[in-house]
């Protein structure tokens, strides 16, 4: 088994520090679009949508992984919140290279701590460990189950519409985003430091207003995740499925269908 290649498990973890809760997204290899902006700022969302019990300033850390978090499309999607309301204001902070362990790692380590001395043969053994991992209650976790618990959206299409591009933007750590100043983002490079101020939306001959409105009506594509590629059914059913348990072979390793 060390040379082989086991159904893979994805674990994406968002945390709220103030209730002491993580909402653990256990994605099945097969439920996921890829790691671009979109995946990320879905369960982003859907985190906010859980967790939200109507605070309206929103502190949020991140670690600084270019294709997930620091990019263009997560500033646009937080310029995309205040406009439409769901907070007043956003404090967005990405950790300094080289120190980039906080809460969510902590959460993972229960989890990791339990995974090594439990027998998982199947994705649902993954959410049973990641419930059992904290005494507490702290690791909760979260299904895909074919869009019945939440969605993937196109983020990426819908904004890029509105907002421009910020450039420079690798170098700064922290940003501010305000309710009262729509598609305006206020950056930093150091904490304390100096705010450079920029204006993203793109007015074009409609107006501040107009654009606004079209924001607030704006609907997201929902996509969904491709199925598993056959050579990789293969794959599991000729090489993994001989080392799972008879009762779990036929969900972890099925026989493959094109």
């Amino acid at each position: 088994m060390y040379y082989l290649s086991a159904r893979k498990v994805h674990l994406f973890g968002f945390q709220d520090e103030a209730v002491r809760k993580q909402i653990n997204y256990v994605l099945d290899e097969n439920e996921i679009i890829g790691k671009g902006p979109n995946s990320t700022i879905s369960l982003v969302f859907d985190g906010i949508k859980q967790l939200n019990k109507g605070e309206k300033h929103l502190k949020i850390t991140c670690d600084n992984a270019g294709g997930q978090n620091k990019n263009n499309v997560t500033i646009w999607f937080y310029l995309y919140l205040v406009i439409c309301g769901y907070y007043e204001s956003i404090e967005l902070n990405f950790m300094i290279p080289g120190h980039t362990k906080f809460k969510c790692d902590g959460s993972f380590g229960l989890i990791k701590r339990l995974y090594r001395k439990t027998t998982v043969d199947c994705v649902d053994h993954v959410v049973d460990v990641v419930k059992r991992s904290s005494v507490k209650g702290l690791n909760k976790a979260r299904r895909y189950n074919g869009r019945d618990c939440f969605q993937y959206f196109d983020i990426l299409s819908g904004l890029v519409v509105y907002f421009r591009k910020l450039n420079g933007m690798q170098k700064f750590q922290h940003f501010l985003f305000t309710r009262a100043n729509p598609g305006v983002v206020r950056a930093q490079e150091v904490a304390g430091g100096p705010f450079q101020e920029s204006k993203l939306l793109k007015t074009g001959k409609s107006g501040v207003s107009n654009v606004i409105k079209k924001i607030k009506a704006l609907s997201f594509s929902m996509l969904v995740p491709p199925p598993m590629k056959y050579e990789r059914q293969e794959y599991l059913y000729n090489y993994i499925r001989p080392f799972v348990p008879d009762e779990f072979k036929d969900i972890t390793c099925p026989q493959p269908v094109k």
